[in-house]
């Protein structure tokens, strides 16, 4: 998990669904990225630089990189001088000028190449992460190249070399609703599924899906039957007798519970606590946040299938938690999106938790637990004939759900533990450096061990020896080959 119904995927993968569709490449040195075609990726695993090359002389480098304490701009700038003029051979640089707060920015040329060079960073507690970034291209068909960068920097994704016990890759198969074949959606091969679409009333129903992994550690879930539609409290429904907390029945044999609209992060947060880590102890919140940019792009979607008169919108948040279950440290993730609709001239509204998703996993399992839940989510779809005997109660059902459900996976491989992991990855590396260490996995046990770094292949025996050879020599038959980590 380098680098989370869970997040809806994010606006850059709405857009992608209008244009056409470029092949998207899948790196074992751990990025995926939408290429067009002609063009041709690479990695170089000692320095983690990734470098996209296009047939016209077109070229996109990404360069992650780690710096111990703070940045700021003067020292900044400093970096990405040095570090882009080893990337484009010959080139010339002007002044680098700020391009946000925490990125700069600047231009230069190579014979008959213009260039830019970018720098952007975060901080941590462990120091800062950044990334530079440099793309070039013949100054003639630059300004015509820079639609292309802009999609291949947006369909960028760091997802992390796989270790071991997660190398393999999961296999899919797909899953129908069992209850009224609504939706279909794909589990890892040999998980146990269960769920389906509910139906409480005629307009009330509720889909939910949950799947296990066979040994009974990862367990991955999507919405939530037991959850009711709420309606916020009003002086009619008071004078009524309907308190917070009662029960309304507006006819039609739905019922709603009393409840103030509670927004995306805040429900996010309260799902974790509770059902979200259910046979846990000790829940921790490690972080808790709106999504505003989920937001933005699913009610563009809302807003292109609204009514006249209906006025709806969407609050999106995030929950990331540690807890201990029979023991051991898990970590969970929960994404809510909270749909509220009003219609115009009357008071209060109606809301409901429309896209719930998350995942509860050992820590060392986390990485598949939230690579599984990303795909199940992205690979919803309704069944158009289901949809089409509604008789227009979830008009428009198909469409909406499967671009909403394609901007929520993009959440998730935003989310915190995904962050967490880049950051701890990218220090990793830089401590390897400075100490003259590499990272290796023992086959045999899983261990991973540091080995002193200079050979290229690492053996060790039944005595914990370990020893480096220069070609693929076993050093004698007791030694048997570890596998180096990038």
């Amino acid at each position: 998990m380098r680098g989370q119904t869970i997040g809806v995927l994010m606006a850059a993968c709405l857009a992608g669904q209008v244009r056409s569709q470029w092949p998207v490449h899948k790196d074992p040195a751990g990025f995926t990225v939408q290429l067009p075609p002609g063009w041709k990726a690479g990695a170089d695993p000692k320095s983690g630089r990734i470098d996209l090359n296009g047939p016209a002389r077109e070229q996109v480098t990404i360069w992650p990189v780690f710096i111990p304490g703070t940045v700021e701009a003067r020292p900044a700038a400093a970096v990405l001088r040095k570090l882009a003029g080893s990337l484009v051979a010959g080139a010339t640089w002007g002044t680098p000028a700020p391009a946000g707060p925490a990125a700069i920015r600047m231009a230069g040329r190579a014979g008959d190449r213009a260039a830019v060079a970018a720098l952007t960073w975060m901080a941590s507690p462990k120091g800062t992460a950044a990334y530079v970034y440099v793309l070039a291209a013949p100054a003639a068909a630059y300004r015509q190249a820079e639609e292309t960068f802009a999609r291949i920097l947006t369909g960028f994704r760091v997802t992390g070399a796989p270790s071991q016990g997660q190398a393999s890759t999961l296999s899919y198969v797909r899953w129908q609703d069992p209850r009224e074949s609504a939706f279909s959606l794909e589990f890892p091969s040999g998980w146990t599924a269960s769920g389906g679409l509910f139906r409480f009333a005629s307009v009330d129903i509720r889909g939910a899906w949950e799947a296990v992994s066979p040994d009974g550690e990862i367990r991955i879930a999507g919405g939530d039957a037991e959850l009711p539609t709420f309606t916020e409290p009003t002086q009619m429904l008071m004078m009524g007798g309907f308190q917070e907390g009662s029960w309304y029945s507006p006819g039609y044999g739905v019922r709603m519970m009393v409840r103030r609209h509670v927004p995306g992060a805040a429900f996010a947060r309260e799902y974790a606590l509770g059902r979200a880590a259910r046979g846990c102890a000790g829940v921790a919140i490690t972080e808790n946040r709106e999504l505003p940019e989920a937001v933005a792009a699913l009610n563009a979607v809302y807003a292109r299938h609204g009514g006249l008169g209906v006025a709806t919108e969407l609050s999106a948040g995030e929950a990331a938690f540690t807890c201990r279950k029979a023991g051991r440290p898990m970590r969970g993730y929960s994404f809510a999106g909270i749909l509220r609709t009003q219609m115009a001239g009357m008071p209060g509204g109606i809301w409901k938790a429309e896209y719930l998703a998350g995942y509860l996993a050992p820590e060392a399992k986390a990485p598949l637990a939230q690579s599984a839940l990303e795909h199940a989510v992205q690979s919803i779809q309704i069944n158009p004939q289901w949809a089409a005997g509604q008789q227009n109660l979830t008009a428009n059902t198909s469409r909406i759900v499967s671009q909403t459900h394609a901007e929520i996976s993009r959440i998730i491989d935003s989310s915190y533990w995904n962050r967490q992991a880049v950051m701890d990855e990218l220090s990793r590396r830089r401590s390897n450096v400075i100490l003259g260490v590499e990272d290796a996995i023992d086959p045999a046990t899983g261990r991973q061990i540091k080995v002193e770094s200079g050979a290229n292949y690492y053996w060790i025996d039944h005595r914990g020896m370990i020893a480096g050879t220069e070609t693929h020599t076993l050093p004698n038959l007791d030694f048997r080959e570890l596998i180096r980590l990038p």
